[in-house]
């Protein structure tokens, strides 16, 4: 039964999301990677307020036992719900790759925030 849940809402999920991957350099571990991008996201969207993000908060999940170190957007009104975008990090072949997924990335802000994202994955210190 909860397979079948799972399955269903990875289905849900990836329907309604866009998906960018950008590979960042073969040495970088995918924890460090999304270390530097949460500094960069708390930085430069929420100490800064960021309109589009009001309504959300940031949580973390670098310590991740899957492998895939991520940062959640999540509504701050309910934290614990789905997240509406997604970061995350993972090792292949020796590299690192990085991609983000979510409803938020096909609103009308979703350009802006993904490049945003992809810039601060390839070390970007910019707001």
């Amino acid at each position: 039964m909860i397979r079948i849940f799972a399955l269903s809402l990875s289905f849900v999920i990836a329907g309604c999301n866009q998906t960018a991957k950008v590979t960042s350099t073969p040495r970088e571990k995918p924890q460090a990677l999304m270390l530097r991008v949460a500094k960069q996201v708390q930085t430069c969207w929420f100490k800064k307020s960021d309109p589009a993000l009001k309504p959300y908060k940031m949580a973390t999940e670098l310590d991740s036992f899957s492998g895939k170190p991520r940062i959640l957007i999540v509504p701050r009104s309910n934290p614990r719900g789905l997240p509406k975008l997604v970061a995350q990090a993972e090792s292949r072949g020796g590299r690192t790759n990085f991609t983000t997924f979510g409803p938020l990335l096909t609103s009308a802000q979703g350009p802006r925030l993904n490049g945003a994202l992809n810039a601060w994955a390839q070390g970007s210190k910019t707001c």
